[in-house]
């Protein structure tokens, strides 16, 4: 025994120990492939020797960030809730054999770690892993097929969707045609399959299968924007279409609005703690940061140490029974830093190696200036029309935060829903995920009732169902509706002002006259001063503001010896947390490295983008803005000022190792 199994329990910061997972994982692969269990695993599967350890990599990265478990304390629930939940959900196969590897790998390790740690829950897990070999393929194959699996899942579909019906072996069968068909350009072969499925629509479907199937082509759509923007650049507005055509049929679902409706809207009163405790809970959360807090990680969440204390000083303090939660562990405290996000009250800022989260003090002050209904009404349209899980660190999504509640909105029945385990309430986590549900009680849109955890779970939900207020509000948004009303072009997340429920909502709320808006920006010419770091290498750049950033990329490149023959791109967070991408020319995407200035990206000193070199070895740097001296205006201008450490080979000689 060389590896401590309990040194990720020393951590107090999260992100800190996922920073550490990738040694630990290392070091115990490496023991496990030399030792008996590991040496019987390769060689009954010798094909994948250069791969072994990736299933246990992800057992034990999913059970921190997932489960928070670490390995001495998983037990057979985490690792059944990891093999048959998550990995479904989170995992995507090239090749579906793939899974055929995956739980002999799982046993070996468990076995070794039985005979070589004396792990006491081992036994336990092996019987399960063994009960599940012949099974496994088979569930990550249901979710694998034709890349719509993971959001199959997310979306609930299989509540009334037979993925073995003969319609969506056809559907597979159409798009391994599609797909196969070499001669058919990218565009033309997607753009023949959407066709082909919506064809379907009045042949073999029933109306509850076909708007389940228009909710998976809007997920695959996701994915094809995702890995092919440039090559469909229609399947943007594919999705779009098909998501406001999906609202449609909601609102046209939806009743007439009542009387009655409309004098619930007139005289609700918007205050601290009604409809719900938003105002009351967003306050606690300000001042809780008050001049700043340490944050750590790339997604910049609240840290450990502090998230219970936060938790207790809310409204209604959510119970957990989690050694190592983390921020969405507290589905409240994630929705509540969403807001902030979304708003532009809350800002990152860097400094040096360490990141804090701060409040931008115009936006701060614009908020108290608010009235109530004001400031429920402008954190009611951040939420359902801006924010996005971009913004918490996550994969961005097409889906609005709005639209998923919509959907899930749409399928509560009248009495509401009851949960009565875990297992049962978890595709909460997936649709609308657990934050938006929070964020639905916080608005005073749901009632829902909370359990008490089990040992080592976390958020028990036992009911959810909607309000009165909930009903009239979602209806009178819904009634209104425009194709563009309830989905915001991620070309406007620059834009300074809000406001796209106001026309809708002002004949009820008279009171809502103020708008928060977006402080801009404002342009420094000058030189500026970046570092660039790959790991422990570094150099210091200047650059003159007039410079764009193909010449802050060719003089990176010059920085580290490497030839410029590879496609790049540069990526940065705007101030709400969405990624801007600019690209290489060649990409013939928009911006272009080319066109654009240093002087014309919105950063400040402490800000950071990333540099992505050469699409197949992805060669990242990391770039932050040490300095702007406004009276340096040298013109085309660029200069390496400062170098540590040798810089790497651009083609390492493999051989040699």
């Amino acid at each position: 025994m060389t590896v401590n199994l309990d040194q990720l329990d020393r951590f107090d910061d999260r992100e800190q120990a996922i920073a550490a997972l990738d040694k630990f994982i290392a070091e115990l692969v490496g023991e496990f492939v030399v030792a008996a269990e590991g040496k019987a695993y390769l060689q009954s599967y010798p094909e994948i020797r250069e791969y072994v350890g990736s299933w246990i990599d992800h057992l034990l990265y999913f059970g921190y960030a997932y489960e928070s478990v670490t390995l001495p304390q998983m037990t057979v629930s985490n690792v059944e809730a990891i093999v048959i939940c998550i990995f479904p959900h989170k995992i995507s196969l090239l090749d579906p054999n793939e899974a055929d590897t995956a739980i002999s790998e799982l046993t070996a390790f468990w076995e070794f770690l039985q005979r070589e740690y004396q792990l006491t829950q081992a036994p336990e897990i092996i019987k399960f892993l063994n009960e599940l070999q012949p099974k496994f393929s088979e569930i990550m194959a249901e979710f694998q097929n034709s890349d719509i699996a993971q959001n199959l899942s997310i979306l609930d579909l299989a509540a009334g969707f037979d993925l073995s019906t003969k319609e969506i072996a056809e559907f597979q069968s159409q798009s391994d045609r599609q797909y196969t068909a070499d001669s058919i350009p990218h565009q033309q072969k997607i753009g023949g399959l959407f066709d082909e499925l919506a064809g379907l629509k009045n042949e073999s479907l029933s109306k509850v299968e076909h708007t389940e199937l228009a909710a998976t082509l809007q997920a695959l759509a996701t994915e094809v924007v995702s890995e092919f923007s440039s090559e469909v650049p229609s399947a943007l507005e594919f999705q779009r279409q098909l998501q406001a055509d999906m609202t449609h049929e909601l609102v046209q679902k939806m009743p007439v609005t009542s009387s009655r409706t409309i004098l619930m809207l007139e005289t609700q009163t918007i205050t601290a703690t009604e409809p719900g405790t938003i105002l009351q809970d967003f306050a606690t959360l300000l001042n809780f940061i008050g001049d700043g807090i340490e944050v750590g990680g790339k997604r910049h969440w609240i840290p450990m140490k502090l998230l219970a204390q936060l938790n207790q000083q809310l409204s209604e303090p959510l119970q957990i029974d989690l050694q190592r939660p983390q921020q969405k562990s507290y589905p409240s405290i994630h929705g509540l830093y969403l807001l902030l996000k979304a708003t532009g009250i809350g800002r990152i800022i860097k400094q040096g190696k360490k990141s804090r989260l701060t409040l931008d003090s115009a936006m701060v002050e614009q908020w108290f200036g608010m009235n109530p209904t004001e400031q429920y009404l402008n954190l009611l349209e951040t939420w359902l029309i801006r924010a996005n899980e971009e913004m918490l660190g996550e994969r961005g999504s097409s889906f609005n935060e709005g639209f998923k509640c919509l959907q899930y909105w749409s399928r509560m029945s009248s009495s509401g829903e009851r949960f009565k385990d875990y297992q049962a309430q978890q595709n909460l986590r997936y649709y609308p995920e657990f934050y938006n549900l929070a964020l639905m009680k916080l608005f005073g849109l749901v009632e829902a009732n909370y359990g008490k955890p089990k040992p080592g779970k976390g958020w028990r939900v036992k009911s959810v169902k909607q309000t009165d207020w909930g009903k009239a509000i979602i209806q009178a948004l819904l009634q209104n509706f425009t194709d563009s009303s309830l989905f915001w072009d991620d070309s406007a997340s620059q834009n300074s002002s809000f406001g796209q429920l106001q026309p809708m909502l002002q004949p009820y709320f008279p009171q809502w006259q103020q708008l928060i808006t977006l402080p801009k920006v404002e342009p420094v010419a000058g030189l500026y001063v970046f570092k660039v770091s790959w790991h422990q290498i570094w150099r210091r750049i200047a650059v003159s503001s007039d410079m764009t950033l193909w010449d802050l990329s060719q003089l990176i490149l010059q920085s580290v010896d490497f030839d410029a023959d590879h496609l790049d791109l540069f990526s940065y967070k705007d101030r709400l947390g969405k990624t801007v991408r600019v690209v290489h020319p060649y990409m013939e995407e928009s911006p272009a490295t080319d066109e654009t200035k240093i002087i014309d990206l919105p950063l400040e000193v402490g800000s950071v983008m990333e540099y992505l070199f050469d699409f197949g070895d992805n060669w990242e740097f990391e770039l932050q803005l040490e300095e702007i001296k406004p009276d340096d205006l040298h013109t085309d201008y660029g200069e390496i000022i400062a170098s540590h450490g040798q810089a790497p080979a651009q083609y390492p000689d493999w051989s040699e190792d």
